[in-house]
């Protein structure tokens, strides 16, 4: 099923955007992707908390209580399935110009029904040339302007594979167009770390903090990018598609160390939240 709340209400059919939107002419503003499970959103507090704190940096206005009260409208009486919750959250309107004031900030929640077979999917990936600026804020913080992401997975999908590695401006690794990147290397837990022109995920973080129960190091350093080959695993984390295994970069085979355990923390901690190990597809029929 498909919901949507848009300043104020749940509505239906299109939106009537005004003119002076600046989401929608300038990009100005954030959003968040929040898997929901059992009625849940995974991890939400750690999603809505970087949305509160990217809006407080870029001076756009934040509700965290009307947040709240639109996400229990837009879940309330949803089937027990996986769904997909989309917050955006936008400067609203305003004047002419790119330091204009806006009046009040504008909130769109977008809720859809998520293939879980999408999740834990191995994957291969290409190199682009697009670098992540570690300067710029657009990598740090989750805003609407993506036409870096786009461009490289447009490019990647015209080799013919779901994603790309992304590099940053020194020739480090930085990340993947939706996603961070992790190395297990012996027993360490590699990642590259937040200077390095990532966006801190929320299932990055949720790793890290278990690695330890792992007998894991977590590592939060500099990657180059001949350490992808030598890794014993190289595999990607994102909020929708958990814990990824990365098979090949351009066409050449990566190695495939045992990642199950790691699998096997995340999806606990996510039941431990939600209810539901986010690997049963058949939530469903328990109710509706």
């Amino acid at each position: 099923m498909s919901r949507t709340w848009f300043n104020g209400a749940l509505t239906e059919g299109p939106l009537a955007v005004e003119r002076g939107e600046r989401g929608l002419l300038l990009g100005d503003g954030l959003f968040e992707t929040i898997l929901v499970l059992n009625r849940t959103p995974l991890w939400g507090n750690m999603h809505f908390a970087r949305l509160e704190a990217a809006a407080h940096e870029l001076g756009i206005g934040f509700d965290r209580d009307g947040l709240d009260d639109a996400v229990a409208e837009i879940l309330a009486g949803i089937p027990k399935l996986h769904h997909v919750l989309r917050v955006t959250l936008t400067r609203g309107t305003a004047a002419r110009g790119l330091a204009a004031v806006g009046g009040s900030s504008s909130l769109l929640l977008m809720l859809d029904a998520f293939d879980p077979n999408m999740m834990l999917k191995p994957v291969a990936l290409s190199s682009t040339a697009i670098r992540r600026n570690p300067q710029s804020l657009s990598c740090r913080l989750k805003t609407l302007s993506y036409i870096d992401n786009i461009a490289a997975a447009r490019e990647a999908a015209s080799h013919g594979v779901e994603d790309a590695l992304m590099l940053n401006t020194w020739g480090n690794v930085a990340c993947t167009t939706i996603a961070n990147i992790f190395l297990l290397k012996g027993k360490s837990l590699v990642t590259p770390s937040r200077d390095q022109g990532i966006l801190t995920g929320v299932t990055r973080q949720t790793l890290l903090h278990s690695a330890a129960h792992l007998g894991l190091k977590p590592e939060e350093r500099v990657v180059k990018p001949a350490e992808l080959k030598e890794a014993d695993a190289v595999f990607l984390t994102n909020s929708l598609r958990f814990l990824r295994p990365v098979t090949a970069l351009d066409r050449e085979p990566l190695p495939q160390a045992d990642l199950s355990a790691l699998v096997q923390s995340l999806c606990e901690a996510a039941r431990l939240q939600c209810g539901h190990d986010p690997r049963m597809v058949d939530l469903g029929k328990a109710g509706r």
